[in-house]
């Protein structure tokens, strides 16, 4: 059986066998390069492509043959007047033709292409074929302009760069500097600092260093270093400069680029933070808290000085570093209570417990809340543990007597006599204490419900509001002077109120007129009681005084007669016997005056 022919490997017997290797070789080449050639007959008006230009623009050969108007028709539509005017130059003037466009191929895909073409004209100079190649340039276009945006984004990277970037010459001469370069050494232009040498600009007693920096670049070694410069306006910085060498074609080190920051801030923060660390571990050091860490073997990392004389004293040892946080001397439970603490920080968890108990080294009663935190390393791995001991017993103790105090508040404002309520400034009840029930029968849904102004007595009315007009104009937390008034009970009675009013309306917990009242009818009636009865026994005197004034004259008397030592025995005795009787008679009046009082005074 005769062997199938294949056409792509056997000229047909048309070619010649030649010929048919070389349009092999040349398919390979345009496949292998991209590339395909062109060719236009004007006298024929007929254009030819080779299966490389089907290839780019994704058609099948068998697509032959194609006219001019469906060759224009893939160049991309932006291109279309360029390309057929470059042709048109081409063909009238006689210019070469060389044009780079974009096509679109079948599947919509656009490329680059970069075409050149011979033009075969006649006796005439007219033009008869034109003959050409493109390639497909896609791949190094875009390669061509990712450099260029490369270039663009590392240029507009130096010029916008935060840091200082330079280039130095190896006499130590400044070549280039970026914009944030040449703001760090105040320079205004970049011919202030461009050709000046760079040591200038540093600390005396930081050029060591600088050099050290600069030396070591010259020699192909990376380095930093950290230096303080003087700016050309005086100003003074800490930079921190990293160096390396920058070399030629052929390896040569040609000069230094480096990148400096500022770091005077850091500089700053770092001494402050050296500040704080000190005064931290004089903090630490003089707390009656407890601060220590221990590794996975429960072993002391490190401890304040409060801590290691706790742990000494329960030890009956000074107390170090390396030691077992566990103590066995203190009891089984002790020990297990501790150690059960540990394991579940050491597991990973972080808490905090509360312990009371007695001072071993006090024996006093302490409170303390204890927290423990899981150290762990870069790889999130638990090495050891930190706790902390706070001592809160005197919160404790202040907590007790504020829950105490409370209590007691809670309870004289629920079951006192008194009442509590907060009122706006036109009498509306925002809190009424629950006595409201006890002093005037109204629950405290009833009272809030209600208006100052609802159950006060009429005639009462103008004072009160005189009152909260005014109370309102004094300094917060001041108060009124305490007032009387009538309010209706919830049976219908009237009852006398005591009330003092006080400014706390710009007080945000409160916010209003606290007013503090309780029941005085009593003590009211009892005094216009005792008010009327004085007025009676007033009269009563009045009327009395005279009656009682003639026995008591004569008292006088006889007791002056008897005094002179004048009478005789017969009238001394006969005076003696007017004496009684006008005592009697004064007796009998005062009895008579303790009669009419009684009937004034009730009992």
């Amino acid at each position: 059986m005769e062997k199938k022919e294949n056409k792509k490997l056997i000229p047909p017997s048309s070619l010649k066998e030649e010929d048919e290797k070389h349009k092999l070789i040349l398919r390979q080449m345009e496949t292998l390069g991209k590339i395909g050639h062109w060719e236009v007959d004007f006298v024929k008006q007929t254009l030819h492509w080779s299966e490389g230009v089907f290839y780019i623009l994704e058609m099948d050969p068998s697509a032959m043959p194609v006219d001019l108007e469906k060759g224009f028709l893939s160049v991309h539509p932006d291109d279309r007047e360029r390309a057929v005017k470059h042709m048109q130059d081409v063909l009238e003037t006689g210019i070469k033709y060389d044009l780079e466009c974009r096509l679109i191929t079948t599947t919509g895909k656009i490329i680059f292409v970069h075409s050149l073409a011979d033009v075969i004209r006649g006796e005439k100079n007219e033009p008869l074929q034109i003959v050409g190649i493109f390639q497909d340039i896609t791949e190094q276009r875009e390669a061509y302009q990712n450099l260029l945006q490369k270039e663009l984004r590392l240029s507009t990277i130096l010029k916008s760069e935060p840091e200082c970037v330079k280039v130095v010459s190896p006499e130590g001469i400044l070549i280039e500097m970026n914009p944030a370069g040449l703001q760090m050494i105040e320079a205004d232009h970049p011919e202030e600092a461009l050709g000046q040498k760079v040591e200038n600009l540093v600390y005396p007693e930081d050029l060591v260093f600088y050099q050290s920096l600069h030396k070591n670049a010259l020699q192909g070694i990376q380095s930093s270093a950290r230096f303080r410069i003087i700016g050309l306006k005086g100003t003074k910085r800490w930079m921190e400069s990293t160096a390396v060498p920058l070399t030629n074609q052929l390896g040569e080190i040609t000069s230094v680029l480096s990148v400096t920051r500022d770091i005077s801030e850091k500089v700053s923060a770092e001494e402050n933070l050296i500040r704080i660390k000190k005064n931290q571990e004089a903090l630490i050091n003089g707390t009656s808290d407890l601060i220590w860490s221990l590794d996975s073997n429960y072993r002391l990392i490190a401890a304040n000085q409060a801590f290691l004389d706790v742990m000494g004293f329960l030890l009956g040892v000074v107390a170090k570093e390396g030691d077992s946080v566990l103590i066995l001397n203190q009891g089984e439970a002790f020990y297990e209570k501790w150690k059960g603490y540990y394991e579940r920080g050491l597991s990973g968890e972080t808490f905090k417990t509360y312990e009371k108990f007695l001072s071993p080294i006090t024996g006093k009663e302490e409170h303390r809340e204890v927290f423990f935190n899981p150290i762990r390393n870069t790889n999130q791995e638990i090495t050891g543990l930190a706790c902390f001991s706070k001592d809160i017993t005197d919160l404790m103790l202040k907590r007790m007597e504020l829950v105490s105090s409370e209590r007691r508040y809670r309870a004289l404002v629920e079951n006192g006599v008194d009442v509590i309520a907060i009122l706006s400034a036109e009498g509306f009840a925002k809190y009424v204490s629950p006595s409201i029930t006890k002093v005037l029968g109204y629950s405290e849904k009833e009272a809030m419900e209600m208006n100052l102004f609802d159950f006060l007595h009429p005639d009462d009315v103008p004072k009160i509001k005189e009152r909260l007009e005014e109370v309102i104009t004094l300094p917060e937390g001041n108060s009124l002077p305490s007032h009387n008034f009538r309010v209706k009970h919830q049976n219908g009675s009237w009852r006398w109120m005591e009330s003092t009013i006080t400014n706390l309306m710009d007080d945000e917990s409160i916010g209003g007129i606290v007013d503090n009242f309780h029941d005085v009818t009593e003590r009211v009636v009892q005094i216009t009681a005792i008010q009327t009865q004085n007025e009676k026994l007033k009269a009563i005197a009045w009327t009395q005084s005279h009656v009682v004034r003639n026995p008591l004259a004569k008292l006088m008397g006889i007791v002056d007669l008897i005094k002179t030592g004048t009478l005789s025995p017969t009238e001394e005795r006969k005076s003696l016997d007017h004496l009684i009787e006008s005592a009697k008679e004064l007796d009998e009046i005062i009895q008579d005056i303790v009669l009419k009082s009684q009937r004034v005074i009730v009992p």
